[in-house]
């Protein structure tokens, strides 16, 4: 729905040209906007989050259990060279959905939410986010947004109480804390997690009560938090991956544009959190 609502906004009083397009992809960020820019960076598309916790998904799932241990055999690596194709689709698939949604917002909120002055500001953001559906479509469509927020919001939730206690499981047995060999050790350590880390995000929520400032906090810590991911996934593709299965050289291009594209904010993010440069 907000796909298509942001391809038909042309067609209505809120419309957008080719010009305002172009604009956007202008290297030009206004003053004052350098923290909510970096914000965007960390969270369109598939994050560091997303891409991190994927792997406990695909280990819990099974993507290494049915390919089973390295042999040798020319049967193994085949199965190999299938679960790898799995996890590239799902990858790719993730990354479009995602991107398309989020410029869908990003237009919508542009066109609609811009010109009339309406900023998602405190506990009004979901109330204010709903005018892109109801200024369009007219009053019936704030339930539709509601239901589509309350589907959007519960599914996040679901997917970080069960990713981020596993990733915060595994960095305690990184550090010594518990035993990641341990099975039982780790499952009664993510179970903990599971309950108790809810708990946290809700009292930090009654705490600040600003859901913008919440995002654009955890999205800087995403664009920085990407800077691990660059070093890890090179460091795995030139270490942990056999050479049958490496990428083509396309995507291998595309990976050095998009490493240095994310060591380029990544490190702007951080001199900027700390203070060494200003907006």
């Amino acid at each position: 729905v907000t796909v298509s609502l942001a391809v038909g906004l042309p067609g209505t009083e809120f419309g957008y040209g080719t010009s305002e397009l172009g604009g956007g992809f202008g290297f030009e960020i206004p003053a004052g906007t350098v923290g909510i820019a970096l914000a965007v960076f960390g969270i369109t598309g598939v994050g560091a989050d997303e891409m991190t916790t994927y792997t406990y998904w695909c280990l819990e799932k099974g993507y290494a259990r049915w390919t089973g241990p390295d042999d040798g055999s020319e049967e193994r690596a085949r199965r190999a060279a299938g679960w790898i194709k799995v996890m590239r689709l799902d990858a790719v698939a993730g990354l479009v959905v995602c991107v398309l949604c989020t410029l869908s917002f990003y237009v919508i909120g542009a066109a609609v939410l811009h010109p009339q002055g309406l900023v998602p500001e405190g506990t009004e953001m979901i109330t204010t986010l709903s005018r892109i559906y109801t200024d369009t479509m007219g009053p019936w469509a704030e339930y539709l947004f509601l239901v589509g927020a309350i589907a959007v919001l519960f599914s996040t939730l679901i997917g970080s109480t069960a990713s981020v206690p596993r990733l915060w499981t595994n960095t305690l047995g990184l550090l010594g804390v518990i035993d990641w060999s341990d099975v039982r050790a780790r499952t009664r350590t993510i179970r903990i997690l599971t309950w108790c880390l809810p708990l946290v995000w809700t009292a930090f929520f009654l705490w600040v009560q600003s859901p913008v400032l919440m995002v654009q906090i955890g999205g800087i810590g995403g664009g920085i938090f990407l800077l691990a991911v660059v070093v890890a996934v090179w460091r795995l593709r030139h270490t942990g991956v056999p050479a049958r299965f490496r990428t083509n050289p396309w995507l291998t291009a595309a990976l050095v544009v998009s490493s240095a594209a994310i060591l380029c904010v990544g490190v702007y993010g951080v001199l900027k959190t700390v203070g060494v440069v200003a907006d």
